[in-house]
């Protein structure tokens, strides 16, 4: 009589917690929206907002849920971005980061309220996801400067196959970093730093052509790191540790360069992501004295943005750089663990 008391008891316990979480469900949402910063003014940029974690995009769990969490055992989804490096947005607005300490593709969906991540098989993993770009059909494409391969997937995230291996252990490249993708006709230029050259690829991995050597003359690199295709077709470079951007056409003819090391205005230490926004201002990445500059195409500096720190609008040893096609600004602030999200205003 005993044994059944204690399991009506039992029953009748877990009744009553399941009516309190419905009823608790009808009174607290299943998740509260997070709070934005405000956007305010950088001068040359208005400072629009950041993601790092998952919460960025699908909402933080209400108080009430995180009690039940906790209760269950359960925890709050929490995972966030560790280096974020190379970032991309697709045509729906999807923004996608590169995390080389992370070992993984961030995919923050804000329309959607959707966060996921992109992993390849486990019998091939990431070991240094660095760039990442889209084809004409919104595949992604993720370089991988350890395992010196180009990681292919589709628009859902699913692993498709890689690009770059020759062999059971050799790849055509020595170290693959920067990737920029020409979308009309879906030809891929990889960045091979340690081999100081450019590399064009087709979307199946052919080779097409191979460019620049070792050197600080036209068309010569000097640890070359990332790159970006202009709306005419041309390339800029940035190569690194000669601290000048160089523009080169799709063959790889030399058409001209810019900068010089030093931390002044115009000038660069540690460039690493570039981009060119639709008025053709070409932004770059100064790594090491945390901000973006803007050059037109001669070179002439025309405005900066950011300085070092964790505030909003700063950085620490910023890397990738890209733009959506409403022209909002994503910068990989990578040792805060963050993308920061700028527009430029009406003034440039």
């Amino acid at each position: 009589m005993r044994v059944r008391s204690k399991v009506v008891l039992s029953v009748a316990s877990i009744v009553v917690f399941a009516l309190l979480l419905a009823i608790a469900g009808r009174a607290y949402s299943a998740s509260t929206p997070v709070t934005p910063v405000a956007p305010f003014s950088l001068g040359a940029v208005d400072y629009l907002g950041s993601l790092q974690t998952p919460a960025d995009v699908k909402g933080r769990p209400s108080g009430f849920k995180r009690f039940v969490n906790k209760v269950l055992g359960m925890e709050d989804d929490t995972r966030r971005m560790v280096l974020p490096h190379g970032v991309a947005v697709d045509a729906s607005g999807r923004v996608l980061v590169a995390d080389t300490k992370g070992q993984v593709v961030h995919m923050f969906d804000s329309a959607g309220h959707h966060y996921k991540q992109l992993h390849p098989p486990s019998s091939d993993p990431f070991l240094s996801p660095i760039a990442i770009a889209l084809d004409s059909k919104g595949q992604i494409y993720v370089t991988d400067s350890g395992r010196s391969l180009i990681f292919v997937f589709r628009p859902d995230g699913k692993f498709l196959r890689t690009l770059g291996s020759v062999g059971r252990n050799e790849s055509l490249f020595k170290r693959c970093t920067g990737l920029a993708i020409d979308k009309q006709h879906d030809i891929l230029y990889v960045v091979d730093t340690v081999a100081m050259r450019v590399v064009a690829l087709s979307a199946d991995g052919k080779v097409l052509d191979r460019f620049g050597k070792p050197g600080e003359g036209p068309a010569e690199f000097n640890y070359p790191t990332h790159i970006t295709i202009a709306p005419d077709g041309t390339l800029w470079i940035v190569d690194s540790l000669n601290f000048r951007i160089q523009h080169l056409d799709a063959s790889g003819k030399f058409l001209g360069t810019f900068g010089q090391l030093g931390d002044m205005p115009g000038q660069l230490d540690k460039p690493k992501g570039i981009a060119i926004d639709m008025q053709g201002h070409i932004l770059v990445v100064d790594g090491r004295s945390d901000r973006v500059q803007a050059y037109d195409a001669q070179g002439r500096m025309l405005f900066a943005f950011g300085n070092t720190g964790s505030a909003p609008g700063e950085f620490f040893l910023p890397a990738g750089i890209t733009l959506d096609k409403e022209g909002k600004i994503y910068v990989a602030d990578s040792q805060n663990g963050r993308v920061e999200i700028f527009r430029l205003n009406g003034g440039q």
